[in-house]
C-alpha cells in the first residue's frame, strides 16, 4: 500500500472489530484523515452498541402480569365456542344443500349402465406394448424432434 492511499471502508470496518492486518495499523499510525476516519466508525459503533437500562419496576410488573396469565388463562375463548360451532355447521349445510337434490331423492333416476370399453385382444396389446419398448427414442422427445422436422 503506497503512501497517497487512504483505507477503503471495508477495512476501515475490519479494523474496527479487529480484523485488519498490519499493513491498516501502520497506515493509521502515519495518515490523520484516516485515524479520524476510524475514530467516527469507534463512535458509531459504540452509539449503536450503547444498553438501554430497563428499569427494575418495569420488569418485575411485567413477570407479575406473565404469572398471573399463567395460573389463570383467559376463557374468552371459550365463549367463542359453540357460536363458531353453529356458524361452521350453517356453512356445511348451505354448501351441501341444492334445491334440485330434492327432486332427485324423490324420484330417482334408473340407473345407468357404465359405457362398454372396446375389447382388445391379447395379441394387440403385446404388439402396442413391443412396438413401445422397440422404439429407440424416448416419447418425451418426440415434441422437441417435431420442431426440427421439415414440413
Amino acid at each position: 500500500m503506497s503512501g497517497h492511499e487512504h483505507l477503503s471502508e471495508d477495512v476501515l470496518l475490519d479494523t474496527v472489530y479487529g480484523i485488519a492486518g498490519n499493513d491498516a495499523d501502520a497506515h493509521l499510525s502515519r495518515c490523520a484523515d484516516c485515524a479520524q476516519r476510524l475514530q467516527e466508525w469507534h463512535e458509531k459503533r459504540a452509539t449503536m452498541v450503547a444498553s438501554v437500562e430497563i428499569p427494575g419496576d418495569f420488569l418485575a410488573a411485567q413477570r407479575t402480569k406473565i404469572y398471573e396469565r399463567i395460573e389463570r388463562p383467559s376463557r374468552k375463548y371459550w365463549l367463542w365456542g359453540p357460536g363458531l360451532a353453529a356458524a361452521c355447521a350453517l356453512a356445511v349445510g348451505v354448501f351441501v344443500y341444492h334445491p334440485e337434490m330434492e327432486s332427485v331423492l324423490k324420484n330417482p333416476a334408473p340407473q345407468q349402465q357404465p359405457a362398454k370399453r372396446a375389447e382388445i385382444s391379447d395379441a394387440q396389446f403385446f404388439r402396442d406394448i413391443y412396438s413401445m419398448e422397440q422404439t429407440v427414442e424416448p416419447a418425451a422427445a418426440a415434441p422437441a424432434r417435431a420442431l426440427f422436422e421439415e414440413q
